[in-house]
């Protein structure tokens, strides 16, 4: 190959051309100087000067045409390009190599044909694709049986949801045959590579007259190639006929997948369509009883290999769900038994009732749980778990609800059981249909006997008749509902009576659940707030009650909540619930550059009433647990959470302002409007606002205070952001601004301390012995029982008069609240004491 290559590679410099010119000009330039000098004309300075001139030109040219061819060649070569790879070209075996290559390619070889023999992925799917086929065959039976027969929405998602775990496992055949196709064209490729050198290698040895055994050792190489090239083939084929074979397959799958997208979809449109003939047609009993219990043993076979099938599969589940349902009954056996003790006295049973049957209780917790421990199972194993947790179910609600409700539980179990049965039976054809129509002619003659029973006069206490109220009517509605279902269903309306009829039903089981979860959970709250840690908190010995009212209302809320969603799901109406909703609380109001929408208004109004509520748990928590155990100065706790109100809120509008999708740009402007405001005409405001800071950080008032502004006085009730309020003695509360607080003279009777002085003018008779006075007065004071003793009464002399000697008592009480009182009381008794003593009063 003839590529480009750099000039003095070969053979010549660039800069020849340039150079050679600059040193001819300099060799001219010095044959001139010579033909000067031979013609003998006299040297002159002048002449040398010219002469060194024209040298020193031609030099400098010369220097120049040199730079210049340098820089010239420098831009005109191109760089090297990188070397590219190139594909490895077989070449021929040494010949004194060959014994060693062929030793080496023989393990080769030998290795590549294990690894052959060895494809477990092939031989699985092999083996598993025609079981998976007759199962899917029987599936697409049951599916087009069922479909045909106008099924429930609930029926569509479970044979939906029986679908995913077959095409699971065609995708995951998929994957492994196509990474195995691949893996076998990599070694076949190398086969090639490998045949290609040795068959070189033959060639060169023959040309060169090798030995035969040389030769013979060469064609038992070339052979074993050829023989592991044939395998290799052979697999890559049958790889990727069962990888096509596993695509039908899925293919049929989808195909059944749609159909079943397409029957959900078409339900709307046949809710007032005629789509099966009447009961009483000719036409709508076509079959045979042979042939419906042939049906009937095909459909209960392909369900009993698929549930078989999955429980190969998913073996760890069901250990798990054993674990589960072990460690419940477990914890609840120990629960009970702490919990027998301290409920031994109590009278609420129900409450508790779920650990007195701790077996039933854990099955039904673990069974609530099968959602997430069986995922995608088939149709078999939920009937078989709805039928096991029939039993425990029925024993605990029969425990848990009133005893009027009993007739609604029996009914809802049987209605349940037989729902389980037509499940099972979806895939005969018409015998769901006459099912469904016994169930409803039943749930119609039932519900009239429930409400005939609840209309007669009992004595009943209040609750229980409201109880009694809402079911009748609910039972009311129930019947209208069962009744339109059972004509639609005799008339041929298949569609509408499933419709209906199926949402009553899912709705009624769905109450008893929501139900009987509400009353377990309350009985499991109840229980922890006796026991500890929950127990050692000050706030649940003092406000259980109150807790358990507010749990009980919250989960209350929450079940009925669920329950709408629930039945909005099976009335196909949450999706477009929700959606409308969406679009409303989207819908924006522009206003100038303003754009709100409904949704950030109550965005908005949803987090100032959080802030509202996290502030006041916050300061609940800390009245209730944090100050008792804390010893802080008084004033102290109040300061603190008010200032913790006032920080949650300003967080709490900051963010509900972030929720609105205000520009805080918009925010900043309007803060300093707000200051230029205050400026102007707020100053009252802020200074009140600023001074009620000051209050709780400086605490020269508190709340509890006994305090005198003015000609007022009593008790600080209430510090708050722009006044404090102040009850009197005669129950009057006065409203003073926080900056009259701070600017003026105010008397703190509680600053420092809770004592006040108690003073008492006494005048008794000139002629009484004063020592003697004293010593009645200060006894009398120090026998009151809300007179302190440190520091002790004390009497003294005020005053002499002509007929009068003047005394004054003076007492300490920390009872401030009532100072007046214990003057009063003082008064009495002294008058008493002095008048026992015979010691005239003046």
């Amino acid at each position: 190959m003839i590529t480009d290559q750099p000039n003095h590679a070969r053979g010549r410099s660039p800069l020849r051309g340039p150079l050679s010119a600059a040193l001819s000009f300099a060799s001219c330039a010095l044959n001139i100087v010579s033909w000067r000098q031979n013609l003998g004309t006299a040297s002159s300075a002048r002449r040398k000067c010219r002469i060194l001139w024209c040298f020193f030109a031609a030099a400098t040219l010369a220097i120049g045409a040199v730079a210049q061819a340098q820089s010239a060649t420098v831009s005109e070569v191109p760089s090297p390009e990188p070397a590219r790879p190139q594909a490895a070209v077989p070449a021929a075996i040494p010949l004194a190599e060959v014994a060693t290559e062929a030793e080496s390619a023989s393990t080769r070889l030998r290795e590549m044909q294990s690894d052959l023999s060895s494809d477990r992925t092939t031989e699985a799917a092999a083996e598993e694709l025609p079981v998976l086929t007759r199962e899917i065959d029987a599936q697409r039976r049951d599916s087009a049986n069922i479909i045909a027969q106008r099924p429930s929405l609930e029926m569509l998602d479970n044979l939906e949801a029986d679908w995913h775990p077959l095409r699971r496992n065609l995708a995951g055949w998929t994957r492994d045959l196509t990474s195995r196709v691949s893996q076998l064209e990599k070694q076949i490729a190398q086969l090639d590579e490998l045949d290609k050198t040795w068959q070189l290698t033959f060639d060169a040895a023959t040309n060169s007259h090798a030995p035969p055994d040389l030769l013979n050792r060469i064609q038992s190489v070339i052979a074993a190639i050829k023989q592991t090239h044939e395998a290799f083939d052979k697999q890559r084929a049958r790889t990727l006929t069962l990888q096509n074979r596993v695509g039908e397959q899925d293919a049929r799958i989808a195909e059944a997948l749609t159909s079943i997208s397409n029957a959900r979809e078409n339900v709307f449109d046949r809710l007032f369509v005629q789509d099966s003939p009447p009961i009483w047609s000719p036409e709508a009993h076509p079959r045979t009883a042979h042939d419906l219990e042939e049906e009937g043993r095909s459909s209960f076979s392909s369900q009993w290999t698929a549930l078989r099938v999955y429980a190969a599969r998913q073996t760890i589940s069901f250990f798990i769900h054993a674990v589960v349902f072990g460690i419940l009954a477990a914890g609840l056996y120990w629960v009970r038994r702490r919990v027998r003790p301290q409920l031994a006295n109590k009278t609420e049973t129900r409450t508790t009732l779920v650990f007195e049957m701790p077996v039933a209780a854990a099955l039904i917790l673990s069974l609530a749980c099968s959602r997430w421990i069986y995922p995608e199972a088939p149709r078999l194993l939920w009937t078989a778990l709805g039928a096991i947790a029939l039993i425990p179910s029925a024993i605990l609600l029969r425990h848990l609800i009133e005893r009027h409700l009993y007739p609604v539980l029996y009914g809802l179990v049987v209605f349940y059981f037989v729902d389980q049965v037509r499940t099972l039976t979806a895939a005969v054809q018409l015998l769901p249909l006459q099912l469904f129509l016994a169930e409803m002619l039943g749930g119609v003659l039932f519900l009239v006997w429930l409400i005939r029973s609840l209309g007669q006069p009992t004595e009943l206490t209040p609750k229980t008749a409201r109880s009694s109220k809402t079911i009748k009517g609910g039972a009311s509605v129930g019947l209208a509902v069962t009744a339109v279902a059972f004509i639609a269903n005799a008339t041929g309306y298949v569609t509408l009576a499933n419709f209906v009829g199926n949402a009553l039903l899912g709705s009624a089981y769905l109450a008893l659940v929501l139900y009987a979860m509400v009353e377990v959970l309350h009985g499991l709250v109840t229980v922890a707030l006796r026991l500890r840690p929950l127990a050692l908190l000050t706030m649940v010995r003092r406000h259980q009650a109150p807790l358990r009212r507010r749990v009980r209302r919250g989960l209350q809320f929450l079940a009925i909540f669920l329950w709408i969603l629930g039945t909005l799901q099976r009335l196909l109406l949450r999706e477009r619930l929700f959606t409308a909703i969406r679009e409303i609380l989207t819908a924006e109001l522009t206003v100038g550059s303003l754009s709100l929408s409904l949704g950030d208004v109550l965005a908005f109004g949803a987090t100032v009433w959080a802030a509202f509520l996290v502030s006041r748990f916050v300061r609940f928590l800390l009245d209730e647990e944090v100050y008792p155990r804390v010893h802080l100065t008084r004033g102290l706790p109040y300061a603190i959470s008010t200032m913790l109100n006032y920080i949650i809120l300003l967080v709490g509008f900051f963010a509900a302002v972030a929720a609105l999708g205000l520009d805080m740009t918009k925010i900043t402007i309007l803060a300093g409007a707000f200051s230029v405001g205050v400026g102007l005409g707020l100053q009252t405001i802020f200074n009140n606002f600023v001074s009620g800071l000051i209050l709780l950080f400086e605490r020269p008032v508190n709340v509890g205070d006994l305090v005198q502004i003015d000609d007022a006085s009593g008790i600080v009730e209430h510090i708050g952001i722009r006044a404090s309020v102040i009850r009197r003695n005669d129950g009057s509360e006065i409203i003073v601004p926080n900056g009259k607080l701070i600017s003026e003279q105010l008397v703190n009777w509680t600053l420092s301390s809770r004592q006040r002085s108690i003073e008492l003018p006494i005048a008794v008779a000139q002629d009484s012995d004063p020592s003697r006075v004293i010593r009645l007065l200060e006894r009398t004071a120090a026998a009151h029982p809300l007179v302190t003793s440190d520091p002790p009464p004390e009497a003294l002399v005020v005053k002499l008069g002509p007929d009068s000697l003047g005394f004054e008592l003076r007492a300490w009480t920390d009872r401030i609240e009532q100072w007046m009182q214990i003057r009063s009381e003082l008064a009495i008794k002294i008058s008493a004491a002095l008048t026992a003593e015979k010691i005239a009063i003046r």
